[in-house]
């Protein structure tokens, strides 16, 4: 099989017109390329408004040497290809003297997974796949009826602290993008196996080889539910509405898979003596803009045609200012800001597409790195859960229990007469002064923000025009965009030499749907080749 990178073509031509592009890199007749797989697709808006998909492809030939290709064409782009297929783990035919379908009819020989987010699915499904019937506790609820839930919080202002944007099957990132992607290297095929299983549970096609792959929360909250079942018909067990506590001595093997909002739970962990240490993470405030100036900034002056054609457009963007650096994250095209909030008196927030992205407006958080000097982390592992806490609480009380929002003029004090955008948030809000949200009284190393931040906007602003414009809208706070702590694991993934394995984000191993599934799936594995010493 032969690799083909850096393939590029006019985002007009279409897919049709890879076939003759790949026989022309070759050299050769399209009837001598036998099949072609695209394995990456990305956008080239570089020389913008002349737009190009670059392909990475992957071909089989029909009659022809792959080895006197290669030799002909001389490209560094051009190489010969081995796939790497992912191995799902198996367990031995015999543990501790018993046939494997003997020894997990035990209760205690039964694996349990803490909690049902990308971490906890993909480790069950694994489990489940190789025969370990695990035990799933998932606090929240079944898909289906979190989604009810969550409904009512944006509508109404109802809260279930046991069923929200945060707590449920699927994990926080149901009520999100749904985004894909990842940064993490991939060398055993993990990320494909992971993409390939949402698909076969009902995503589309094309999050195999989008660059920025999502699938979107309408689609994800059937993807997920299919997947359960999946799990159960294999003799898995998923308890919804059921936290589970944690104890001294644990009777089952133990995944940790809990999200980075659970903080009862790492206040309960850390009670029981588990290691954990304070890490950086980050703040900030999402921010949204018309849909049309990102495109426009990004695609430059096209057709509305081809703007349909490629869809909303997606940034990623950053800024060194003179204290500390802004970025985006969770860049949210075409979709809404949503109310995440899991605790009484407390309010976050986050952003969320429909797999259409079609609402006409984007949105992303812009934040900032926190150390963990700077709140106390070094002497204290749960500093930053507290931090996040007094942070959310401020935002509660701006809001007055809603979400609090501000236009971009108004925080720079200047007056502006841009029209108004409409607000595209799921949940109930109020327009307030957001200045209190910039200052930590109680964290003096942190200070005032608000500095750095319209430093950074500005700066964006010319990177990308219209993004400070006037009417761009702040919404308060982005609290949770990862884990402040980290409990630690051993080269075999475990935990106190004992058969206890966290992973995920919530216990600081991942930062997103993508890398927390893999990491899930790599406790799955170590669990699994545990038993081999077992045999």
């Amino acid at each position: 099989m032969i690799k083909i990178g850096q393939l590029k073509l006019a985002v007009e031509e279409g897919q049709d017109s890879l076939l003759p592009a790949i026989a022309k890199c070759l050299k050769l007749k399209k009837e001598e390329i036998s099949t072609y797989q695209i394995l990456r697709r990305s956008l080239d808006a570089r020389k913008k408004p002349q737009l190009f998909y670059v392909y990475t492809v992957s071909v089989e030939l029909r009659g022809v040497s792959e080895k006197k290709v290669l030799a002909k064409v001389k490209n560094k782009d051009i190489q010969s290809y081995i796939p790497v297929l992912y191995q799902e783990p198996k367990c031995p035919e015999k543990i501790q003297g018993k046939a494997l379908e003997d020894f997990f009819q035990w209760e205690e020989h039964r694996p349990i997974v803490v909690g049902f987010g990308p971490a906890g699915i993909f480790a069950s499904l694994l489990l489940a796949r190789a025969g370990c019937r695990p035990i799933v506790y998932e606090r929240g609820k079944a898909v289906e009826e979190r989604a009810k839930d969550v409904e009512a919080l944006w509508e109404k202002g109802i809260l279930n602290k046991e069923s929200n944007p945060q707590f449920g099957e699927g994990g926080a990132g149901t009520f999100s993008d749904g985004k894909l992607n990842t940064l993490v290297k991939d060398q055993n095929g993990r990320s494909r196996y992971v993409l390939q299983e949402f698909i076969r549970h009902g995503a589309r096609e094309e999050i195999l080889y989008d660059a920025k792959p999502h699938v979107g929360t309408d689609a994800l909250i059937s993807i997920v539910s299919s997947i359960r079942k999946e799990i159960e018909s294999l003799g898995g067990e998923i308890h919804f509405g059921q936290q589970y506590h944690f104890q001294k001595e644990e009777k089952h093997p133990l995944i940790i898979a809990i999200g980075h909002s659970a903080r009862d739970s790492f206040r309960e962990l850390y009670a029981l003596s588990y290691p954990i240490v304070a890490k950086d993470f980050a703040m900030g405030f999402r921010v949204q803009h018309s849909q049309k100036d990102i495109d426009t900034a990004l695609y430059g002056e096209i057709s509305e045609e081809l703007r349909e054609k490629l869809g909303a457009s997606a940034y990623k963007i950053s800024h060194q200012a003179k204290h500390r650096s802004f970025y985006s994250f969770c860049m949210c095209p075409g979709g809404y800001v949503v109310n995440s909030s899991s605790e009484e008196g407390r309010l976050c927030v986050n952003g969320m597409s429909y797999s259409k992205r079609d609402s006409g407006y984007a949105n992303s958080a812009i934040i900032f790195t926190i150390k963990k000097e700077e709140y106390g982390g070094e002497n204290n592992p749960l500093a930053g859960i507290a931090l996040q806490e007094y942070w959310e609480e401020k935002a509660f009380h701006l809001g007055e229990g809603r979400v609090p929002y501000s236009r971009y003029d108004k925080i720079k004090n200047v007056a502006n007469e841009t029209e108004d955008l409409e607000l595209m948030l799921k949940g109930q809000s109020r327009e307030c002064d957001l200045n209190p949200l910039f200052r930590f009284e109680n964290y003096p190393k942190l200070g005032n923000i608000k500095e750095d931040f319209i430093e950074s906007m500005e700066a964006f602003e010319g990177k990308m025009k219209g993004f400070a414009k006037g009417n761009t809208l702040i919404y308060g706070v982005e609290s949770r965009t990862s884990s402040p702590l980290r409990i630690l694991r051993d080269e075999n993934f475990r935990c106190m030499e004992k058969d206890i394995y966290p992973c995920g984000e919530g216990a600081g191993y991942a930062g997103g749907i993508m890398s927390a599934a893999m990491d899930g799936m790599k406790v799955a594995e170590a669990y699994i080749r545990s038993l081999q010493n077992r045999g």
